[in-house]
């Protein structure tokens, strides 16, 4: 299996497939995975399973050549060879103490952060899911509920 330059060589070789003899697909998919295919596979699983296989490894060439370009680069421009460091952004933690405030249907609620668990109207919850589901009627993630992490946003 010869390396591809580009996406349209790549996409000609795919096209190509469907023309290939069962025989020739047990052969490519052998040489592919370095095993033999599975004995009652079909020929349209067969050629979706190299298809997937061949897509794979030509997107991981150019992610790994996309990598190591972006590390010279930045070791060039730094002079230093290879030493950039990348800043992450500390997670926000409780601690002892912290008080979180949250609005819920027009309504404000504390929630006080303690060693043994935290506090929401003088009751104790062992976490902050359990105070969001006392605030809300359901079961919530805490922690997402008063702000702490982000939440995905869901496709419509």
């Amino acid at each position: 299996m010869k390396p591809y330059r580009d996406s349209a060589a790549l996409e000609q070789e795919l096209f190509q497939l469907e023309h290939h003899s069962f025989g020739e697909l047990q052969q490519l998919y052998k040489k592919l995975h370095r095993q033999k295919p599975p004995k009652r596979i079909g020929r349209k699983l067969l050629i979706l399973a190299i298809a997937y296989e061949m897509q794979r490894k030509f997107h991981r060439v150019r992610v790994d050549r996309l990598h190591k370009r972006v590390l010279a680069q930045s070791s060039s421009s730094k002079g230093r060879q290879g030493t950039s460091k990348v800043k992450i952004a500390p997670r926000q933690s409780l601690r002892p103490g912290g008080r979180l405030v949250r609005e819920w249907r027009g309504k404000q609620y504390e929630v006080y952060v303690a060693d043994d668990g935290c506090y929401l109207g003088g009751k104790r919850f062992r976490s902050l899911s359990a105070a969001a589901e006392a605030i809300t009627g359901v079961k919530r993630n805490g922690p997402a509920f008063f702000g702490l992490r982000s939440t995905r946003v869901r496709a419509q």
